[in-house]
Parts: structure tokens; C-alpha cells; sequence
């Protein structure tokens, strides 16, 4: 998700959760015919203009050897009367210390660079150099962080990249591209305390365009050293005329190589419970995701599960609770309560390719955001 926010944690949910089985029919979502998936040079750039009013946002998620897990986020809005910018910082720590902030600067401070593939407003700087990135947010004697991020194995985008919302880009769209795994290397400060930052990343570069027009996300994100597991996924609102009720992008990544780039998947909420005392949502307490497609150097059939009872939750987000008081109303217009929910879970997961199977095992950040009460 690209919308702004700031943490606001009750705790959830408020009984032990007994595991249930998984299901075993589950309906995916539709298969995207992809007919490439290469990005080129250059290509994750900034746009800053749309059709319609949009975010447009550079996420970096660090997954770090000493057990810390950190969202570093950029985003550029036109949702409000005028053009705005937004930075969020947001770290874990393995001992559950966190930190968490966001800055809200003047627009004139945004500087792109000509090529668009660089930025610095203020305190956030993200510097393209040949494919990889450098990242300085600086807030100060709070916080620092100045890491590197090395893709592994590239970008990726399904098709053109785009997913539209109905017939035309007017009617809304998401536009991603995917970097899923990374090398991070640096430093992160806090309280004047330095520490290694070295551990694996993923990156996410999203033009929403009527992202109003959404009802719900599911983000996994599951990293080790040498492989990772990602699931970007929306649901339509019940009732829309979208062709594609749910959109679900998944890529695979073994031993540094993506190996597979999938569109039939599905995150399923297996248990829910009811938070009345914070969101009003029914709030998944045990997730089943899977992801069907295939290699794209044999084209075998490729089937990953993943089952989990979310045990850590990092954080409860009420995203309209820090919006500046113009911007939360025009989103109220559209958009009954935004919520999103974040955990940190120790995950494995099954794969198969053809007749061979393999686990993936590692930290996996999931997140799962509610827009619309149906």
C-alpha cells in the first residue's frame, strides 16, 4: 500500500488462535496471459502526472541479519487540492522495540532528478547509480538510516505493468514494478546508537491511480539469504464491474534467480476475528496463501503454499489518523475507514516444480489493509 499513516496499536485479537485446517478449494485469482516480464534500463522512474487523481510511491523493505525488519517509504499524492509529499520510516526490532515516523514536507522540497530516476526532499534521498540504490533518510538525533540496495536478479513487471480497473486508465489502475530481492548493506542510527544494517530487501514502485476505488490488499513478503517469496494482491469492491475481481501478482526467487512470475494466486482468510475496538473490520487471525504458474526457463508447473497463524503483530494503522485535515476529508468522500494491519511471522513454505519439492524458510512481513466496509 502507498497511503500515509501512523501507527496506532490495540491489541488483537483478544483470544488464542486454535489453527484450522487449510482449505482445499481455493479460488484464484485470474490468470494474467504474461507475455513479458523485463524491465528495462531506466525504467523505474517517476511519472507524477496521471489521469486521474493518484499516489505514486518507492517502498524499500529491509529484512536484516540481526532480526530487524525496516519500511522506508516515499510517497507523491494528488488526492488533495493540491500535489503533496509524504515519508514514512518505520523499524522492528528483534527485542520489539520500534520506531516509527512520518514527515509530512513542503512540496517545493521534492527534487527529481532530470532523469527521474533519483529524488531528495528534505530529509529522504533516494540516488539511482546503474540499477542499484542508495537510501539516506535522516531524521535527525532520532534516526538515521544509509544503506545500499543491490538487486539480485533485476526488476520484473507483469506485461506492460499495469492492471486497469475497468475499460480505461481514466477508470483507475494500478501500475507496479517489483524488484524482489536485494542485497542492503549500511548503517541504521537511533538515539545516537549505530548498527550494522546488512540483510536482504525487496522494492516496489506503485502508481495508484483511484485508489479509492479498492477494497482491500494482501502484501507477503518472505526473505532469506538466498531466496524470497512475494504476493502483491487487491480485491475490487463487491458489486464492481471489473472483469478481474481480484488482481494477484507473486514471483518466486531460489537461490538469487527468479524463477517464476505468477498471477493465479490467492491469500485467503482462513480465521477472522472482529476488531470492534479499533477498525470495526473482521481482521484475518490465520492466512493460507498459494501461488500457481510457471518456471520461465522449463514453463514446469510451479505451486507454492504457505500457512500461518500471525502471531507478532507489528502494528495496527489507522491511515487517516495523521493526514493533514483537508486530504483526510476528501479521502472520507470516497472511502468508508482505511485500516491496515501488519505482523512478522517465521514462515515456510512448500514449493513445488513438477514433480520436486522444496521449502523456502524465512521472515516474512505480511500485511493486510482494509478500505472499503462492505
Amino acid at each position: 500500500m502507498s497511503w500515509f499513516g501512523e501507527k496506532k496499536a490495540t491489541k488483537f485479537p483478544k483470544n488464542p488462535v486454535v489453527k484450522k485446517a487449510d482449505p482445499t478449494n481455493v479460488e484464484l485469482s485470474s490468470p494474467v496471459a504474461i507475455q513479458s516480464t523485463a524491465v528495462g534500463a531506466g525504467e523505474i522512474k517517476w511519472g507524477l502526472e496521471y489521469p486521474a487523481a493518484a499516489t505514486e510511491a518507492f517502498t524499500f523493505y529491509l529484512t536484516l541479519d540481526n532480526g530487524t525488519y525496516c519500511l522506508a517509504q516515499m510517497v507523491y499524492s494528488t488526492m488533495g487540492l493540491s500535489p503533496s509529499v509524504q515519508m514514512t520510516l518505520r523499524v522492528y526490532n528483534a527485542d520489539k522495540t520500534k520506531f516509527s515516523k512520518t514527515v509530512s514536507p513542503s512540496i517545493s522540497s521534492f527534487k527529481v532528478s532530470a532523469d527521474k530516476l533519483s529524488v531528495t526532499c528534505e530529509q529522504f534521498t533516494i540516488k539511482h547509480d546503474n540499477g542499484n540504490y542508495k537510501l539516506n533518510f535522516n531524521l535527525g538525533s532520532e534516526a538515521a538510516v544509509d544503506v545500499s540496495f543491490e538487486p539480485v536478479d533485476g526488476a520484473f513487471k507483469v506485461n506492460d505493468g499495469k492492471s486497469l480497473f475497468a475499460q480505461s486508465e481514466s477508470d483507475g489502475f494500478v501500475d507496479a514494478k517489483f524488484i524482489p530481492k536485494a542485497k542492503v548493506s549500511g548503517t541504521m542510527t537511533f538515539n545516537g546508537k549505530q548498527s550494522e544494517a546488512k540483510g536482504s530487501g525487496l522494492f516496489v514502485h506503485a502508481v495508484q491511480c483511484k485508489p479509492q476505488t479498492l477494497a482491500k490488499w494482501n502484501f507477503f513478503n518472505l526473505q532469506n539469504a538466498s531466496d524470497a517469496l512475494m504476493l502483491y494482491e487487491y480485491d475490487m469492491p463487491k458489486g464492481s464491474t471489473n472483469a478481474s475481481p481480484c488482481v494477484s501478482i507473486g514471483a518466486i526467487v531460489r537461490n538469487g534467480r527468479t524463477i517464476a512470475v505468477t498471477t493465479s494466486n490467492r491469500a485467503v482468510h482462513v480465521q477472522k476475528e472482529l476488531d470492534e475496538d479499533f477498525s470495526g473490520y473482521e481482521v484475518p487471525t490465520q492466512l493460507f496463501l498459494t501461488w500457481n504458474g510457471k518456471t520461465k526457463d522449463s514453463n514446469e508447473d510451479v505451486h507454492v503454499e504457505v500457512s500461518l497463524v500471525q502471531a507478532n503483530l507489528l502494528d495496527k494503522i489507522d491511515v487517516l489518523a495523521e493526514l493533514p485535515f483537508l486530504l483526510r476529508k476528501l479521502i472520507q468522500t470516497f472511502i468508508t475507514a482505511p485500516f491496515l494491519y501488519q505482523w512478522y511471522e517465521d514462515v515456510s513454505a512448500v514449493v513445488t516444480i513438477g514433480k520436486d519439492s522444496f521449502k523456502i524458510d524465512g521472515k516474512a512481513f505480511v500485511e493486510c489493509s482494509f478500505l472499503v466496509k462492505e
